[in-house]
């Protein structure tokens, strides 16, 4: 018999003390098990039951002292609830407690709450107790957001909602638990509002509490997904201590961020987040080599440039990451500071550029109804922006200064020849927008690869179709549905020289789906309308193929831009003559040499099993096998 037993054998035999004895041997040992401790609980539980009604009341505080320190081991509900019980007999405030318990139980967590902070109140609560109240928190919290159903909290609900995380937080858990992360989940909850800091909430709560699971992405059973809630939290608090500006908050968030970074390296915003935390503790080296490597990824967005600019101490470098950041955007709503900081560095050399940038931002906040701006007022009253006469700065004003900036995060990508596509549409899913794209042809081997970039990029709006031009771009080998475009350049071209027409040959038309097939060369082939090409289509018929290779989630898809008749010969590595004897068997023919005769040919052909045929055949893929091989498309008896 295991000891735990033998001290429930004991207990349950009328032994009481002898099992006490036992317990209380076993629990002090370091190796004590759930069991012996659950052992020892029962026993405490008897023994101050047996005691309650002493007229001598020394034994009896003793054993509730025990009780009162003893802690449940987790899981254990019955014990729990025993306990309770037995402490209630003699105790006015464990009453109390188990009344708050049942008020919670009953649904009443408003009640259960008021109930739980008079016994804090009075210091009467245990780790247990503690653990309880936390729990009737979150469930009065969680009926506050649910009752509001997605709308915003009214004042008061939001007060409640505080006051509940605050009291939460004076309970002192700190350790990890599932407790400890909702009562997160309902803060990063509030503060979506901006009704709460994240990043002060955090702090006290403890960041090194996260359990194993918040670093996992939740899915509902609706299949939506949601960020894992450390990924969440990270991103939040870390955002709102860089603009609190406290070097105690920021320097307490960093490690966190810097192990958030290892963990969620697909998340841009925790590494800008990075950036601008470096940058508020003046560690400005590595905030700027941080910068250049994360701006690589956003290098479209104005502010993506703007912070670099802002990093940089040398005002030439300056001036150009702020140029590079205007030909990102002109939204006025966003860039007006942009702007200043940029007419701030011209202004000596380009005077009339520099006054027409403040003039913009001046009549836009103006427009607007907001303060016009310190700088833009200051700037507005100097010598050199009176004797200016405006001009207006255009997009070729801007390019004159921003390639130390491009050659700042691009030099280490080559140039590649490519051309301007077409473009399309991709419609919105669930209410969202649809987005015009603009296709680019990038020259690579075997077939150029195709990738789009938005139809309102500056450097391809207005171009025309087949525009020779370059690009500096990044592909990503995990995801080669992403394509990042850096650069674009208009360059000295044709506009066949990325596109160039190949050889194929026609092997097969089904005239139900007004469709041909074609084949180049092994992994090149495609379909093609028949509407759309010129003359009669035959199989066997040397065609002049132009098309390009794209990459979607479903893996490599060829796109075919042109199919036409075509005076050269297709390579022996596509179609080839044969003459060979030819085995037959259930219809299928087969060549000595391996080549296929699919079973119309044999029958319009007359071919039996032993003939030696000639004909012509194209190279075929295998779907069941996986494999290339040959077929015929023609055969006749020698």
């Amino acid at each position: 018999m295991k000891p735990g037993q033998q001290v429930t054998a004991l207990r349950k035999g009328g032994q009481l003390d002898e099992a006490f004895k036992l317990a209380t041997e076993l629990v002090a040992a370091p190796e004590a098990n759930e069991w012996e401790v659950g052992a020892y609980g029962w026993c405490l539980i008897d023994l101050v039951k047996r005691h309650a009604a002493d007229r001598d009341q020394a034994s009896l505080h003793g054993y509730l002292r025990l009780l009162t320190k003893f802690e449940v081991p987790s899981g254990n509900e019955l014990l729990a609830e025993h306990r309770e019980r037995a402490l209630a007999l003699v105790d006015d405030d464990r009453r109390a407690v188990m009344a708050a318990r049942k008020l919670g139980k009953d649904g009443q967590h408003d009640m259960a709450v008021g109930a739980f902070a008079a016994l804090m109140a009075k210091g009467g609560l245990t780790k247990d107790d503690k653990t309880a109240f936390g729990w009737e928190l979150y469930r009065a919290t969680q009926a506050i957001f649910r009752a509001a159903g997605g709308q915003d909290l009214a004042p008061s609900a939001i007060d409640t909602v505080k006051r509940h995380l605050n009291t939460y937080l004076k309970l002192g858990i700190s350790e990890s638990g599932l407790l400890h992360s909702c009562m997160m989940q309902q803060a990063v909850r509030l503060s979506h509002g901006d009704h709460l800091r994240l990043a002060a909430f955090a702090r006290l709560w403890g960041l090194d509490s996260f359990r194993r699971e918040d670093f996992e992405e939740s899915r509902l059973d609706d299949g939506k997904t949601f960020p894992p809630l450390a990924e969440t939290v990270l991103q939040r608090a870390s955002k709102e201590a860089v603009k609190g500006g406290s070097p105690a908050e920021m320097n307490y968030i960093l490690p966190y961020l810097e192990r958030g970074l290892e963990l969620f390296p697909e998340n841009v915003w925790l590494k800008l987040n990075m950036v601008k935390l470096l940058r508020g503790l003046e560690r400005l080296d590595e905030a700027r080599l941080l910068a250049t490597e994360f701006a690589r990824s956003k290098a479209g967005e104005y502010w993506t440039w703007e912070l670099i600019g802002d990093l940089e101490v040398e005002p030439v470098m300056r001036l150009s990451c702020y140029a590079k950041a205007l030909t990102c955007s002109e939204d006025d709503t966003f860039v007006s500071k942009l702007r200043l900081k940029f007419a701030a560095l011209v202004a000596a050399d380009h005077p009339g550029e520099a006054r027409a940038e403040v003039e913009r931002v001046i009549e836009h906040r103006r427009r607007e109804g907001t303060r016009i701006p310190i700088d833009a007022q200051r700037m507005a009253e100097s010598a050199w922006f009176l004797a200016a006469a405006p001009s207006t700065p255009g997009r070729s004003f801007y390019d004159r200064f921003k390639s130390r900036a491009e050659e700042l995060l691009f030099a280490h990508l080559p140039w590649t020849d490519a051309l301007v596509g077409d473009e399309f549409v991709i419609e919105g899913q669930e209410g969202q927008k649809d987005r015009t794209r603009r296709r680019i042809f990038v020259k690579a081997s075997p077939l150029p690869l195709e990738i789009s970039v938005s139809a309102g990029h500056p450097d391809v709006r207005g171009c025309r179709s087949g525009a020779p031009i370059r690009v500096q771009m990044e592909v990503s080998t995990a995801e080669p549905w992403k394509a990042m475009v850096h650069r674009i350049q208009p360059r000295n071209g044709a506009s066949d020289d990325v596109v160039p027409e190949l050889c194929g040959v026609i092997d097969h038309i089904n005239r139900a789906k007004s469709l041909l097939h074609f084949v180049v060369a092994k992994g090149i082939d495609g379909t093609f309308p028949l509407a759309d090409f010129t003359g009669s289509a035959t199989i066997g018929q040397a065609v002049a193929v132009r098309a390009t290779r794209y990459h979607s989630r479903k893996g490599a898809r060829t796109r075919t831009l042109s199919v036409s008749s075509t005076t050269r010969s297709p390579g022996t590595d596509v179609l080839k003559p044969f003459n060979d004897d030819v085995e037959v068997r259930n219809g299928l023919g087969f060549t000595s040499a391996g080549i296929f005769i699919p079973p119309d040919i044999v029958a319009e052909s007359r071919v039996v099993d032993g003939d030696r045929v000639e004909g012509l055949a194209v190279i075929n893929f295998d779907k069941k096998r996986s494999t290339w091989g040959w077929k015929a498309i023609s055969a006749k008896n020698d």
